[in-house]
């Protein structure tokens, strides 16, 4: 059922370093691989080249990027750490590095020893926060690997390529996990939280930026999102891939880096939002995947239109969780 209500894009957010706290903005350009600023750099070990995250290293939400356009600048911030000021779009490209990003074989390029040094030792002094909130399997007895900053280029230069979708040629995922964009509904959060209240899992509402979506809908109806293909906001039309599933980050406070000792908002989702977008797992889905089919600027405030919806059939619906035989 579409809403009755005027849907505004109420919130921004951009995460400068994938896995590393967000950014609120008024205001982003959109691009073929998302927001301008969002997930443009990563950390990824040294030797392996494989990217890491919250899910291993909840602390990383306490790294604050700071984005300054004007001046072209990426400031890294955490408390206790001396601020590390880096270009935004660096003139010449640093030692080239092969990453691992889940499936895809990725060319990055470093953003040079102090910024190595610098994760390095918020790393170190991190090792306890870290061995008290676990989200993965990792020896906190063994000597932290070399890590590395790295940035990508742009895909019209030929040196990466990650395309979002084989029906949208030229529209890349920048560090994402899947897509380049992802979109999260204020009502869709309200229901969640009601829900984690009456079955009695938790007495706490969670913010939606637990979910690190980029932007955030007011006026829709809970899950309208999932009856979505193309939608306009402002100036930019996009076509929604479909719902997000849910791994274990949204367990994390990410003001605080603290793992929920009530074992977090996945496990809920797996019971009443498991959607079969991949057969024979519990997807516990909030928020849709997108992808920009236009570039312009978008704006807080901005109005949305849903252009196109999915057809009654093949819409997406929550089913009872799978089980495995033992």
């Amino acid at each position: 059922m579409p809403s009755v209500n005027q849907i505004k894009l109420s919130a921004i957010r951009a995460y400068p370093i994938k896995s590393c706290h967000g950014i609120e903005l008024t205001e982003a350009h959109v691009t073929n691989m998302g927001l301008s600023v969002d997930r443009r750099f990563m950390f990824i070990e040294a030797e392996s080249g494989r990217f890491i995250t919250q899910r291993k290293y909840s602390s990383m939400a306490l790294i604050r990027p700071l984005v300054d356009t004007a001046a072209d600048t990426l400031t890294l911030t955490a408390e206790g750490q001396p601020d590390l000021v880096l270009p935004l779009h660096p003139k010449a490209l640093g030692r080239k590095y092969n990453a691992t990003l889940w499936a895809d074989k990725l060319n990055v390029f470093d953003m040079g020893d102090e910024a190595s040094k610098w994760i390095g030792n918020f790393m170190e002094s991190h090792r306890e926060h870290n061995k008290k909130n676990p989200t993965g399997d990792i020896d906190f007895d063994e000597s932290f690997p070399e890590l590395r900053l790295v940035t990508l280029d742009d895909p019209k230069n030929g040196l990466y390529s990650r395309p979002a979708l084989e029906s949208l040629p030229g529209v890349h995922s920048p560090f994402s996990d899947w897509a380049p964009l992802s979109i999260g509904c204020e009502s869709s959060l309200e229901e969640v939280n009601n829900g984690l209240k009456e079955t009695g899992v938790t007495n706490d509402s969670i913010p939606i930026d637990r979910f690190r979506n980029n932007l955030t809908f007011s006026g829709t109806i809970p899950w309208e999102e999932d009856e979505w293909l193309v939608v306009k906001i402002g100036e930019v039309t996009c076509y929604i891939i479909g719902p997000t599933a849910r791994c274990p980050v949204p367990g994390i406070d990410q003001d605080t880096a603290v793992k929920d000792i009530w074992g977090g908002v996945t496990k809920y989702l797996s019971k009443v939002r498991n959607i079969p977008i991949s057969p024979g797992k519990n997807n516990g889905c909030f928020c849709v995947d997108t992808a920009p089919l236009t570039s312009g600027t978008i704006h807080v405030g901005d109005t949305v239109e849903i252009l196109e919806r999915v057809p009654a059939k093949h819409v997406y619906h929550p089913v009872p969780p799978t089980t495995s035989s033992s």
